[in-house]
């Protein structure tokens, strides 16, 4: 009998000192909980006086004057588009993009947590009309916002033309375009010339030859079945003529130019040497138009060293 009570008060003597136990890991769990809730309302809060930091400095850099900066701000804050400040703006853009003489605003925000490229999108406010956000399902630009718009298919309304560097290399093939119409108040997205055509024997490659004099190179581009003789310098003495090198794909470095009464769009793309992507002997440059069918060409080129 008396083996059998200790045995009880053993047993009871366990279940208090579990309770207990367990009562101390509630307490500690919902402590750290709570330290954690606090750190993250204060991570949004931070971020928050972040994103309105930025706007204005942003704002100011482009000219717009504060009372007008406050204007576009309380747009965005309206739209929700920094998400109760788990986003943050990583560039801005406040500028008459459609030419009528109202000022428009395009804001870069990068959604969630940046790793590697993270998750972003452009809102694009033009005039009066609600906010257009757009997304890529190939690259979320998120930084590193640059802008050239112009009628380059003549029809009479405004292409946006949009270009974000990557997070790699940074000088070729790791630029981001993308083109836009604007028209009856809405955006429609547009093509590119592509880099290859299926069943066409065009095609934007570039070809680079090192000829035998020294510093001396020739590009061939099959697309417009042209020649262009240019000077670079050479990583290696020639001892002939060889192919060595070629375009490393990707448009970057937008601009606009007239061409012909019409406006045109120019892009570039980064030309290596016999030293590998490293050894950059120049840059093609492509003048783009459309059509207004949509029907894209590249009407001129010539090379940068």
């Amino acid at each position: 009998m008396q083996m059998k009570k200790f045995r009880i008060i053993i047993l009871l003597w366990v279940s208090m000192c579990s309770g207990m136990i367990f009562a101390a890991c509630g307490e500690q769990e919902a402590s750290e909980t709570e330290e954690n809730a606090q750190e993250a309302d204060q991570a949004v809060e931070e971020r928050k006086k972040r994103n309105e930091e930025k706007f204005y400095e942003e704002a100011q850099a482009l000219e717009v004057d504060r009372e007008e900066a406050k204007l576009y701000y309380e747009r965005l804050c309206a739209d929700n588009v920094f998400l109760d400040g788990t986003a943050e703006l990583t560039d801005l853009l406040i500028e008459d993009l459609d030419g009528n003489g109202q000022k428009d605003m395009a804001a870069m925000v990068q959604e969630g947590e940046f790793y590697l490229y993270g998750e972003g999108c452009i809102y694009f406010y033009m005039n009066e009309d609600p906010a257009y956000c757009f997304r890529d399902d190939d690259y979320p630009f998120l930084f590193d916002l640059d802008v050239v718009t112009g009628d380059f298919d003549d029809d009479g309304h405004t292409e946006i033309v949009f270009e974000s560097r990557g997070t790699g290399n940074g000088a070729a093939g790791d630029w981001h375009l993308r083109i836009l119409k604007y028209k009856d108040h809405s955006m429609e997205k547009m093509d590119f010339p592509s880099e290859s055509y299926e069943g066409d024997d065009r095609e934007i490659y570039i070809e680079v030859t090192q000829e035998s004099q020294k510093n001396t190179y020739s590009a061939y581009c099959p697309y417009l079945d042209e020649t262009i003789a240019f000077e670079a310098e050479n990583i290696f003495e020639p001892n002939r003529t060889r192919v060595v090198g070629y375009n490393v794909g990707g448009y970057y470095n937008i601009c606009s130019m007239e061409y012909e009464g019409r406006d045109a769009l120019v892009v570039s793309e980064y030309l290596s040497g016999e030293g590998g992507n490293v050894h950059c002997v120049g840059k093609a440059k492509f003048m783009i138009q459309w059509e207004k069918d949509g029907s894209d060409r590249i009407v001129k080129w010539w090379i940068d060293s």
